[in-house]
């Protein structure tokens, strides 16, 4: 496939980009391996979370790159990986080097524009440990009706966001943001749900670390996300280890400009449950490299913060559609993707030159 710019790497729906990316990757010389999704998209289409590898089967070096954790955020995540293989980066990996793209891990939230899975969960907030009791977020019972107010226009409305902008005020910022963000196990129609159970997304990202990430020594693992931060900047935030000896082994491969998660530095809400999870057990035996999201901005905080709860408003109505459906939809596709070339150049550039990092320091490791 040729792709002139990078703009031509992005799509306009899960399946343009479902095509484009095993295109791509089989006439990179990939090898595919595809994991179907149980459901189906809204026009019955299959879906699927694909991934691509390149480099030695035994390779003792591995970076990954996964897309579309938040669904409908895919589409720069699907984006940047197709640009990648354009630009012919799996021609430029070192001996013992291998990368590995899987693209969609959330294909549900994908194709039906939602940023969660089929479950109504929150997969960066599903990893954790379901034996165990859940994180407590008391703050989140109390602002759950008004986040979901029962009429998304008129009154209800008026009265909800007064109660929110209310609780903020008197609680302060930080406590408002993690009582809505941080995650929450309480509420399967709410907001930021982490779910009761492993979720088919989060069982099939275990087994793509633990078929690719089987012969590693040492790896780096990129998860693309957007909406956060000035746009157009991709910020790369340490979810790894959660040590200070992990945190500056991430600045020493890519900058002083990596921010910490669980520390509130960088433009994401500290969570818990979050998809660096499953690596700790590799780096619990000696396994090394670091683990980051990588946030790319879109438009201002309360622009995506509206867009997201207005879905999950219409989510919870059961409201499929009419021409509020068909502009909520769109805002939420557009609070997390910009349809312009200049932002999608920024974006691919930007990945461009984390991958260079990462395999430059999985080759010297």
């Amino acid at each position: 496939m040729t792709l002139p710019t990078p703009a031509d790497s992005f799509s306009q729906s899960y399946v343009e980009a479902s095509a484009k990316f095993r295109v791509t990757a089989a006439g990179a010389g990939a090898a595919l391996t595809r994991y179907a999704n149980p459901n189906r998209g809204p026009n019955g289409e299959a879906l699927a979370t694909d991934v691509a590898r390149f480099g030695p089967a035994d390779a003792a070096g591995v970076l990954l790159i996964n897309s579309g954790t938040h669904g409908a955020e895919g589409f720069c995540g699907s984006g940047a990986q197709i640009a990648l293989m354009a630009a012919g980066w799996q021609r430029r990996l070192p001996p013992g080097v291998a990368l590995v793209l899987s693209h969609a891990i959330n294909p549900y939230g994908f194709a039906w524009l939602r940023r969660v899975t089929e479950e109504n969960v929150d997969l960066n907030r599903n990893f954790v440990d379901h034996a165990q009791p859940h994180p407590a977020n008391p703050g989140y019972a109390e602002i759950h009706d008004w986040l979901l107010p029962a009429a998304w226009e008129g009154p209800e409305r008026e009265t909800a966001d007064a109660a929110l902008a209310r609780f903020t005020a008197e609680r302060g910022d930080l406590a408002s943001r993690t009582a809505q963000s941080s995650g929450q196990y309480t509420h399967p129609d709410g907001m930021f749900y982490g779910g009761i159970a492993p979720t088919w997304s989060n069982r099939t990202f275990h087994a793509i670390i633990d078929a690719h990430l089987r012969t590693a020594q040492r790896f780096c693992f990129f998860d693309l996300h957007t909406g956060l931060g000035p746009s157009g900047y991709g910020e790369p935030s340490y979810v790894g280890r959660d040590t200070e000896e992990g945190f500056a082994e991430a600045q020493r491969w890519f900058g002083p400009d990596v921010t910490w998660l669980s520390r509130g530095t960088g433009a994401s809400q500290p969570l818990g449950g979050h998809i660096g999870e499953p690596f700790a057990p590799y780096h619990a035996r000696g396994v090394t490299g670091p683990v980051l999201g990588i946030e790319f901005g879109t438009h201002p905080r309360e622009v995506v913060r509206t867009a997201l709860r207005a879905e999950h408003w219409l989510h919870r109505r059961g409201i499929a559609d009419g021409q509020l459906a068909a502009r909520i939809k769109r805002d939420l596709r557009d609070a997390f993707y910009v349809d312009a070339d200049e932002w999608k150049a920024q974006i691919v550039a930007r990945c461009e030159e984390l991958t260079g990092k990462a395999i430059a320091n999985l080759a010297q490791a």
